[in-house]
């Protein structure tokens, strides 16, 4: 290792290269779409990693199953209505998304309802 790339290793904040990690692994999956390049209404799959989950009840009675999932490039909520909880789906578990994401509203987040998924190793 260079002197350079030793003083930038050091120098370099763990959020920063985790999230270089993270958009590095994301590059991998062959998933060309980015969160931070979603449009709304039109249908993408992307890569990311789940930041966090909770459960979210909802004005009919059924729970929805919430993540925020991160790529480096930006957030993504996604919903899972009349879920507590999917087999896999947890906090730190790497996934692919494919969904049709709402206008980024009050969050500034763009949303995906009830979206096809696979797990990631």
């Amino acid at each position: 290792m260079t002197l350079r790339g030793l003083l930038k290793k050091v120098t370099t904040s763990q959020d920063t290269i985790d999230r270089e990690k993270l958009l590095d692994f994301c590059s991998r999956c062959g998933v060309t779409t980015t969160i931070g390049s979603m449009q709304p209404r039109q249908e993408a799959t992307v890569a990311g990693q789940i930041a966090s989950l909770r459960v979210v009840p909802s004005s009919s009675g059924s729970p929805w199953l919430e993540a925020t999932v991160h790529d480096g490039t930006g957030t993504l909520v996604v919903l899972w209505t009349g879920r507590r909880r999917i087999p896999g789906i947890r906090p730190g578990a790497r996934l692919v998304v494919s969904g049709r994401p709402t206008p980024a509203g009050r969050t500034g987040r763009p949303t995906v309802y009830n979206p096809t998924y696979e797990l990631l190793g």
